[in-house]
């Protein structure tokens, strides 16, 4: 069995615009995703502001750190697009469907050594902004204090940020 196939196979789960997947830092259920339909923005709490690190796309695997160590979320997942149509993946299906599918195994390690070079970065440049910025305000004071974000795009009156705010893949 191939790896399109194991994929038909999967549980799915739809969620809305705003939602939260799962945040930084809670406890992991031990599944990772698929992502056949939407977009997802993965946000990662830096010096206590969210900064959004990247987009998930429709093909992506995400979370995968869940099945390896069972380790806390290491980001926060929020829908952007209207929908989002997301096959979970446990343990049992990783397994099975590492064993049926070789490449499944190839591509994942591939894309987890290119998010972690992607993320990296991303951190860098935005510790780097915040220090020049930090440089700047002690030579010109400012009123403005932002959090660090990259734009949304979202027109969502939720904050998926607070306390209230319900993981959806927990």
């Amino acid at each position: 069995m191939g790896l399109k196939e194991s994929l038909a196979k999967l549980s799915m789960i739809n969620i809305k615009r705003g939602e939260v997947l799962f945040k930084e830092g809670v406890p992991s259920n031990g599944a990772m995703f698929f992502l056949f339909e939407g977009q997802l923005d993965i946000y990662k709490q830096i010096e206590g502001k969210h900064a959004k690190l990247r987009s998930i796309l429709p093909g992506e695997f995400f979370g995968e750190m869940a099945i390896i160590n069972n380790s806390p979320r290491a980001a926060s997942i929020v829908v952007v697009s209207e929908t989002a149509k997301l096959g979970i993946i446990n343990r049992t299906t990783f397994v099975q469907m590492s064993q049926e599918s070789p490449e499944f195994l190839f591509l994942l390690l591939k894309k987890v050594i290119e998010r972690l070079y992607e993320t990296d970065g991303k951190i860098r440049a935005i510790k780097r902004k915040e220090d020049e910025d930090t440089m700047i305000a002690k030579v010109v004071p400012s009123s403005n204090s932002s959090e660090i974000t990259e734009g949304s795009g979202s027109a969502t009156s939720i904050d998926p940020f607070s306390d209230n705010a319900t993981p959806i893949g927990e």
